[in-house]
């Protein structure tokens, strides 16, 4: 469960701040909900402030339970450090086995040879498969999905999904998607951010049907340049 209390957020996205939050309150019980908003900008502002990663100008945000990092986010797997070290990582913040941890990764990842490789050197599909199969290693409470789903017919999309369905049962998903295919397959309700308001949308077709499912291409700074072009080669791939 979420509880946003009297938030107030207005984040700096490019070279201007919009309004997320003008005094907002609202429970966000246990379900699997759409992120969508009247401008798509707000969206990535919005999953950080609703997964407990930034805290908003003002209020109080209240996260019952474990919650992921944004699970697809561009940029999240990066570095001189290779796979084995990541995995040794998750396992430690999460007291998770480590063993346990290692097989699971290299049983789904389509090569897990590449796995003692750092990871600057790992192709775009190499990475993606990585970060989504680390994110299904710690049981958390909240999903919070930022991105698409591994969807290309393959060996790792059907390990992947299997285990993501059993991780996410009876617990909450926050799926901030461009797809509504995915959507419609895992979400009932919607979370909307328009106006400075931040609420449920029980009717998920209606909240599809009014708010737009788009990229947004914000100007990068130098150190995000990176990032943005890893998610523009994931696109063409996945």
């Amino acid at each position: 469960m979420i509880e946003l209390a009297g938030i107030c957020d207005n984040p700096k996205i490019g070279a201007a701040r919009k309004l997320l939050a003008a005094d907002t309150f609202l429970r966000i019980p246990v379900g699997r909900y759409a992120l969508m908003s009247d401008d798509p900008a707000l969206t990535r502002p919005a999953i950080d402030i609703l997964s407990g990663i930034r805290p908003p100008a003002s209020g109080r945000v209240t996260v019952r339970g474990l919650c992921s990092w944004p699970i697809g986010r561009a940029g999240f797997i990066r570095g001189k450090v290779n796979g084995y070290e990541i995995v040794a990582l998750v396992s430690r913040l999460y007291n998770l086995s480590h063993t346990l941890c290692t097989e699971i990764v290299r049983e789904m990842m389509t090569e897990p040879s590449a796995l003692g490789d750092r990871i600057e050197h790992w192709p775009s599909a190499v990475r993606h498969e990585f970060s989504h199969a680390i994110a299904l290693l710690p049981p958390f409470d909240i999903y919070a999905i930022e991105g698409t789903f591994p969807f290309i017919q393959n060996r790792f999309t059907r390990l992947w999904k299997d285990l993501f369905e059993k991780r996410i049962n009876g617990r909450t998903l926050i799926l901030a998607t461009t797809r509504v295919n995915e959507i419609r397959a895992y979400c009932d309700r919607a979370i909307v951010c328009r106006r400075g308001c931040i609420e449920i949308e029980d009717d998920l077709e209606a909240a599809i049907a009014k708010y737009p499912l788009r990229l947004v291409n914000i100007s990068p700074t130098e150190s995000d340049k990176d990032i943005v072009e890893e998610r523009d080669e994931n696109e063409d791939i996945f």
